[in-house]
């Protein structure tokens, strides 16, 4: 299995390293599988995965028990080319920030290297500081913040992001549609540890769609 922790930025809006966002050139790293049972070339690329699908994916095709607590999904019927619901990987999820409130742009807290000088670093607790929330499904993006603002991109014509359409009136039902998917995804990965007298109903693979089959 080969792949990476997060995406750099590489002069991309003038900035480099991660931090600041939520961009696709932060959020889509390579994630590679290779080996007995995998079938080549057979994953489909409709089909969103996280990196958090890693764990539950490696227990299944070593026969494991998922550990509780674990939000991330098998994919290892994808890998196999077997049968899954299209519904369970029809889009994905991410989040960023550490909490709590966002700085504004004329707060100065310490930070670990002065606000003078020609030095920066775009990773530090301004930029990480609230919480955004983002959801990607087909060719469209949502991301939400603490403080209520939106944004929605269409990453196909737009791969940039630079064109925010979260106010355009004509896209009104495909924002309805994301906001929904992004408030599922939002209850879905509420943490549920430690475990208590009262367990929490486990889906099969972590999978929560109904499981009618892909093909």
């Amino acid at each position: 299995m080969f792949t990476a922790d997060h995406g750099d930025y590489a002069g991309d809006y003038g900035l480099q390293r991660k931090g600041v966002g939520l961009p696709e050139c932060l959020v889509r790293v390579p994630l590679i599988f290779s080996g007995p049972g995998v079938r080549a070339g057979h994953m489909e690329r409709e089909a969103f995965v996280s990196l958090v699908d890693v764990l539950p994916t490696l227990c299944e095709a070593l026969g494991l028990d998922v550990p509780y607590g674990v939000q991330g999904r098998s994919l290892w019927p994808l890998l196999e080319g077997g049968e899954y619901p299209a519904e369970e990987f029809r889009s994905v999820y991410a989040e960023q920030g550490f909490g709590g409130l966002h700085y504004g742009e004329h707060e100065f807290p310490p930070l670990h290297f002065p606000y003078d000088g020609p030095r920066f670093d775009e990773l530090n607790a301004v930029t990480q500081s609230g919480t955004t929330k983002m959801v990607r499904m087909g060719r469209w993006k949502l991301t939400f913040d603490m403080l209520g603002n939106g944004e929605l991109y269409d990453v196909e014509a737009d791969p940039a992001e630079l064109c925010n359409r979260y106010d355009d009136p004509d896209l009104r039902d495909v924002r309805a549609h994301l906001t929904e998917e992004l408030l599922r995804w939002t209850i879905r990965t509420e943490d549920d540890l430690p475990a208590a007298a009262y367990v929490p109903k486990r889906a099969s693979r972590n999978w929560h769609a109904p499981h009618r089959t892909r093909r």
